[in-house]
């Protein structure tokens, strides 16, 4: 019984971590994706003059 338990729990634990790593992922791309869309509308953003060396 015991043993079914931890397996149940280690699934559930599995599963949330793969959801939760799922979410992330998606999060980025469409993030990324924005900005894509961003630049292809605006163009590129213009260098930061504090950039320079």
């Amino acid at each position: 019984m015991i043993t079914h338990t931890f397996a149940g729990l280690g699934l559930f634990l599995t599963g949330a971590a793969f959801s939760q790593v799922l979410a992330f992922a998606i999060a980025a791309w469409r993030e990324d994706r924005r900005r894509r869309q961003i630049d292809d509308t605006l163009g590129p953003p213009s260098p930061d003059p504090s950039d320079r060396t």
